[in-house]
């Protein structure tokens, strides 16, 4: 019997262990040149507004390869997973829409949403080291997790039996409390309005102001749409071929040729 229940404890071990891995595990684009650099690529995962010259942004197959992939207007939203150097120093980011399209495109075309890790960046010396956990009276209770506090995007979320954890503590202008939640079913890097977790944006901000990190975004958001961007030089940022790449092409095709004629000859000469 004791051996059987210490089976059962190791599988339910591995099966915890299982999940904890999927939970964490990062999604990588099925792209041959990602896969070729993926060392040499930095994980990002962030949102970005496009904000090319003449108004729009292309993304190509690769950062040697000048294939269009997309052409987007000025204005749309993109999530951008790893970026890669080039050898003159270009910075690249690759998309991927979960459809079988991916896609690289210069970073300097591309301008941050104002986010989570921005505003912890943005706000590190007030926000306090302190950590703790909801209340469990919260279990079975909506709550909202923000984007950051006072932003107008948030995630409605049912807590569990498990309720959310925090590490450090924001007190925004108007003395409200919140907790930065690193991980919680799925939901990564958001916000906890810790004097109220079941209360609204319009239960928490009436007035329909948030703080000033909201009006800093908006302030942002305008700067990016009025910037012209002729200011960043008429050539557009094109990916260049590898020249190496382009030689051993060419000598694959030269190979290829060679062969079939040889093929070709020798079967002639044995028709004879």
């Amino acid at each position: 019997m004791k051996k059987i229940i210490c089976v059962l404890a190791g599988m339910l071990c591995c099966l915890l262990g299982s999940i904890s891995v999927k939970a964490d595990v990062i999604w990588e684009p099925e792209n041959s040149f990602y896969r070729e650099h993926a060392e040499e690529c930095t994980y990002v995962s962030r949102m970005y507004t496009t904000n090319g010259p003449d108004n729009k942004v292309i993304s190509y197959k690769s950062p040697e390869m000048p294939q269009e992939v997309d052409t987007w207007e000025n204005g749309v939203r993109v999530q951008i997973l790893f970026t890669y150097e080039d050898s003159d120093d270009n910075l690249w980011g690759i998309y991927d829409d979960y459809q079988g399209t991916t896609g690289w495109i210069p970073m300097e075309y591309l301008e941050l949403v104002y986010d989570s890790i921005a505003f912890r960046e943005e706000h590190k010396a007030e926000i306090i080291g302190d950590a703790g956990e909801l209340d469990e009276k919260y279990a079975g209770e909506t709550i909202y997790l923000w984007k950051y506090p006072g932003s107008e995007e948030y995630t409605p979320m049912e807590v569990s039996d498990y309720t959310p954890e925090y590490s450090g503590i924001y007190v925004d202008g108007n003395g409200k409390r919140w907790g930065c939640v690193q991980y919680y079913f799925g939901i990564k890097d958001t916000w906890m309005y810790l004097d109220e977790p079941t209360a609204d944006f319009q239960r928490i901000f009436p007035d329909g102001q948030g703080t000033e990190s909201r009006q800093e975004e908006s302030a942002q958001t305008a700067d990016v749409e009025n910037q012209d961007s002729e200011s960043r030089g008429i050539e557009r940022i094109v990916p260049k071929l590898n020249r190496n790449l382009v030689v051993t092409a060419g000598i694959l095709v030269i190979a290829v040729v060679a062969v079939t004629a040889v093929l070709l000859i020798k079967l002639k000469g044995g028709r004879k």
